[in-house]
């Protein structure tokens, strides 16, 4: 693997891991009555955006 191709995949995952918080944030600040229809936080706890993306396991970018 070349550096360029290590440093965009270094990108690719922080960008997906900025995405993630934001919709966490977002999802966030919705009202209770909501996030209980959607099954907010039991369905897609914390645990469910840490384990696994794309089949790999992904903790951020401090994996590398």
């Amino acid at each position: 693997m070349t550096v360029l191709s290590r440093f965009n995949e270094y990108v690719r995952n922080y960008r997906n891991a900025m995405s993630r918080r934001r919709t966490q944030r977002v999802i966030g600040t919705l009202p209770p009555e909501i996030l209980k229809d959607i099954g907010w936080p039991s369905q897609f706890g914390a645990n469910h955006y840490a384990s696994r993306v794309d089949g790999q396991e992904h903790r951020g970018i401090s994996r590398f």
